[in-house]
């Protein structure tokens, strides 16, 4: 079910759509500020909630969640007790975007807007 994209450009493009039927996860503010930079939207403040907190946070509003922690021993432990978490609570758990993230190795979500990805920040 993982979907390959063929470049950065196009998974920007396909998260940026994403967003606006679905929540984004980020582990922190940093990341967010880096997802704002290329208008992807629908990206909550985590700080200082629990776990147990998030899915009251999202229900009524939203049913699908994409996953975006860093690709670090940390950020994947919480992606997989998170994942755990709203699955059980019949979320639709998307994770293609993070994989796609695996395969360029950037590790961490806050890099996305550095280097080479910065030329396509307007696209």
């Amino acid at each position: 079910m993982s979907q390959d994209f063929k470049d950065f450009k196009e998974w920007l493009k396909e998260l940026k759509k994403e967003s606006r039927g679905a929540i984004i996860l980020v582990e922190g503010k940093n990341d967010k500020r880096a997802l704002n930079k290329f208008s992807i939207e629908n990206i909550p403040d985590l700080s200082g909630k629990r776990f147990s907190d998030i899915p009251d946070l999202l229900e009524g509003k939203w049913k699908k969640v994409v996953l975006l922690f860093d690709l670090d021993p940390h950020g994947e432990r919480i992606n997989q007790k998170i994942k755990e978490l709203l699955s059980s609570q019949g979320f639709i758990v998307e994770e293609k975007f993070r994989n796609f993230l695996k395969k360029l190795n950037i590790i961490h979500i806050e890099d996305i807007n550095g280097g080479e990805n910065e030329k396509v920040k307007d696209s």
